[in-house]
């Protein structure tokens, strides 16, 4: 059945429904030819009796199975909420640490959360099984958080705080792998299928008039519903109806965000460069040069310089 997962959904819900109730009607003409059945008054009325009990165990049974899974796709979801929670905080310790082994710590975080959005979900949802290069990626984060060496004791603190991280991604990373696998099981859908058979054979011993044939398509209708439902979200990373990896997606936005506010900053912020000591020799040769060959006194300021220093013997005497 995992076939039916790589269908759109509206063609699977169709395909579900309309297959039940193509089973249920071909099934009611072929026992009303093979073994035609005319019931007392009473034995009718003990039938649609016994047609109300088993459908409504069928339809608790049928609840009881979409409850479950339902569960088991919230739980999927609150696992990937938790491994993008526990990458965003991770993503804010490295930024705070201010290292470079933490920033390279930073891209393989970047890559990691990338692949598992671009490769590793489509094979989740396709296959059911986990990808090769994601748990390569977060191998390599893993090494790289712990050859971060602290120089301070704040730095220390925040390297607790990047490997609590990094072990809580690896534990929320195996929940969400351990649940490609999750299923209702084999038994229950036994037991599912067996009342709804029950209840058509015993729907099928009513004459075959038109509202009996309308009352058996609506039933059969109605399952055909129930387990489409059931079976779109009984494996919670497969199909079009699962577990998106938008929470994933949105930190990977924000690393990405958080890379183009920080980088023109930190340019900005930039001291100024030096200038080159062969550019101040030149631009102090230029200078005398320009003192050198400037231009000879004029004669009132050479009168001026010679009266002021036959003021200045006159003084001396």
């Amino acid at each position: 059945m995992l076939f039916l997962y790589n269908w759109p959904s509206w063609l699977m819900g169709f395909f579900i429904v309309t297959a039940t109730v193509a089973a249920a009607l071909a099934g009611y003409a072929l026992f009303r030819r093979i073994a035609p059945v005319d019931l007392h008054p009473e034995q009718r009325a003990m039938a649609i009796t016994m047609v109300s009990v088993i459908t409504t165990i069928n339809s608790l049974l049928v609840a009881f199975s979409a409850i479950s899974v339902w569960d088991a796709y919230n739980s999927a979801e609150r696992t990937v909420d938790a491994e993008a929670t526990a990458a965003g905080e991770l993503s804010r310790d490295l930024a705070a640490f201010g290292d470079p082994v933490a920033d390279a710590a930073s891209g393989a975080l970047r890559a990691y959360l990338d692949g598992v959005v671009r490769y590793e979900w489509p094979t989740m949802q396709q296959h059911a099984s986990a990808d090769a290069q994601a748990a390569a990626r977060f191998d390599r984060l893993f090494d790289m958080a712990n050859r971060i060496e602290p120089r301070s004791e704040r730095q220390r603190v925040l390297l607790g705080e990047v490997l609590a991280r990094v072990n809580e991604m690896a534990k929320h990373r195996e929940q969400r792998l351990l649940t490609l696998d999750v299923a209702m099981p084999a038994t229950l859908w036994g037991v599912v299928l067996l009342a709804s058979v029950v209840s058509f054979l015993l729907l099928y011993t009513l004459p075959g008039t038109r509202f009996n044939i309308a009352l058996v398509a609506s039933w059969a209708l109605t399952l055909g519903l129930a387990f489409f439902f059931v079976l779109a979200v009984d494996r919670p990373f497969a199909g079009e109806v699962s577990v998106k990896p938008e929470p994933l997606r949105a930190i990977v936005a924000a690393i990405d965000a958080q890379a183009q506010r920080t980088g023109p900053a930190a340019h900005r912020n930039a001291p100024p460069l030096p200038r080159s000591p062969t550019r101040l020799q030149v631009d102090d040769s230029a200078a005398s040069t320009a003192s050198t060959v400037s231009s000879p006194p004029s004669a009132s300021g050479a009168a001026s310089l010679a009266h002021a220093s036959q003021g200045e013997r006159d003084d001396t005497r």
